[in-house]
């Protein structure tokens, strides 16, 4: 009997961990049988945000190592259970798993050792279902409420089917109970960073750090969180320190451009994004917003140069994008820069649909009436209005071109229609009053002036409104 027991005692001490599938001094299996066994842990889909860390190696076989146990700080078992999951169990862990699962069902009992519930905890969470592997390791919790990788393994799966919230408490007390490592702290500052507790996740991901100084997504994380904090200065730092070992990774690049677009540096952002192009990993998105700091900084023909290259890589498939960029280029009175990129957008790969023609015809307008070719803009945006005689944007520049050409009837009917188009009505209204102005009708456009002003207060408006007013007085009295 003496002898059985301290054999036991040596199984129970030779099953560690941080070791293998199963370390145990017990007969060696058959080789002629080819073991069942997963090498993985419910891995993750490449592409998903805990991916590379959920399925390094490394961690799987952490995770299936946590099939065995210390005595020391482990639920007890019998005499009788330590054979059975010696001569029975173990076994069966090595070679079939769906077995296994059956078998501790059935030595599961109310009285009985926590252990059973937790390896068969960890079957159900290895096989991906996660709903049993909660169910058992809250089962084995309640018969031994401080089983240390009871509370981790139950951690990991809550993260591991994305109950982030549901996973922070399991977490904080593996570490209250001993169990500190990178992965339970690098989990748990994910787990608070999706539920916006970003001071925390800070806190989580900086002792991360501690056991795995050199793990990126860590790094990456931190860089987050500090963002989310305005903790810009720290977020910096640790981005030039990963642009030194990662000079290749462009999200690097990129989150530093937005870093200093947060803090008004534009220059500086202009040239993380410049550094992303240059190596070739720039993205249309990346492209497109260099084009705009370059705009801030009255460089337009460095932005049309982003602008026409993020057309090309995007193959002309964003035409929304490209548009915004053209309409930029036209608020900024950069006619020939305007120019080369609407022949860039009609050049794509893609043709545009309805809506996008019609908002690029009508920029072409624009363009070409502060060209001097206000013919051509005036006969499409006459088109334009055949096909949609409430275009609110197209009736105003028609408006525009008219006034401007001393047809004065045709323009207040321009501007009256598109002031009767919502969203269009105060400009309109300010449109047309400039028009009785011009007329000497003062009275009447400073009605019109106060009723734009009540749609949308503007104080150069106001301005213009009370000047108006001046002028209808002294027409009064003269």
């Amino acid at each position: 009997m003496q002898r059985n027991v301290n054999w036991a005692k040596t199984l129970i001490g030779a099953i560690c961990l941080s070791g293998g599938l199963l370390a145990v001094a017990a007969p060696k299996p058959d080789k002629s049988k080819v073991s069942a066994a997963p090498t993985t842990f419910a891995p993750l889909p490449e592409g998903h945000e805990l991916a590379s860390m959920w399925n390094d190696p490394e961690f799987a076989r952490r995770l299936i190592g946590s099939y065995g146990f210390a005595s020391d700080i482990e639920p007890r078992m019998s005499p009788e259970e330590q054979a059975i999951y010696r001569d029975k169990v173990v076994p069966q862990l090595r070679d079939d798993p769906t077995r296994a699962q059956s078998l501790l069902t059935s030595l599961i009992k109310p009285s009985g050792t926590a252990i059973f519930d937790f390896t068969l905890g960890n079957l159900h969470f290895q096989a991906e279902d996660f709903t049993n592997a909660v169910k058992h390791f809250e089962a084995a919790l309640e018969k031994y409420p401080d089983f240390r990788r009871a509370h981790k393994n139950l951690g990991f799966a809550l993260v591991r089917d994305g109950k982030y919230a549901e996973a922070i408490k399991p977490l904080v007390r593996t570490i209250a109970l001993g169990g500190c490592d990178g992965k339970v702290f690098g989990l748990l500052g994910f787990a608070y960073m999706s539920q916006g507790r970003n001071v925390s996740a800070e806190a989580a991901y900086r002792q991360a750090l501690v056991f795995e100084a050199e793990n990126i997504d860590f790094k990456l994380a931190l860089v987050k969180c500090s963002i989310a904090t305005a903790n810009f200065d720290y977020a910096l730092a640790l981005l030039d320190e990963l642009i030194r070992q990662y000079p290749e990774r462009n999200t690097l690049w990129s989150l530093q451009a937005n870093i200093y677009i947060q803090r008004e540096q534009p220059a500086k952002a202009t040239i993380s994004l410049e550094m992303l192009r240059r190596v070739d990993k720039a993205t249309p998105q990346s492209l497109y917003l260099l084009g705009d700091l370059y705009m801030s900084q009255e460089s337009r023909d460095l932005a049309l140069s982003a602008y026409l290259e993020a057309v090309a890589k995007d193959n002309g498939q964003n035409p929304a994008k490209a548009l915004r960029a053209a309409q930029i280029l036209v608020s900024r009175n950069a006619w020939a820069e305007a120019g080369q990129m609407f022949a860039k957008i009609r050049s794509g790969g893609t043709p545009l649909s309805g809506s996008d023609e019609l908002q690029l015809l009508k920029l072409e307008s624009k363009a070409a009436m502060a060209g001097g070719s206000g013919e051509k803009a005036i006969e499409t945006l006459e088109q334009i209005l055949g096909k949609n005689p409430l275009d609110g944007e197209a009736l105003l520049l028609a408006g525009d071109y008219y006034s401007k050409n001393g047809q004065k009837e045709k323009a207040e009917f321009r501007y009256r229609t598109a002031g009767s188009v919502q969203g269009f009505e105060a400009e309109a209204m300010v449109k047309h009053a400039q028009l009785l102005v011009q007329s000497q009708k003062y009275l009447a456009a400073c009605e019109l002036l106060k009723k734009a002003q009540k749609l949308k207060p503007r104080d150069n408006v106001q301005r213009y409104l009370e000047k108006v007013e001046q002028l209808a007085r002294t027409s009064s009295r003269s």
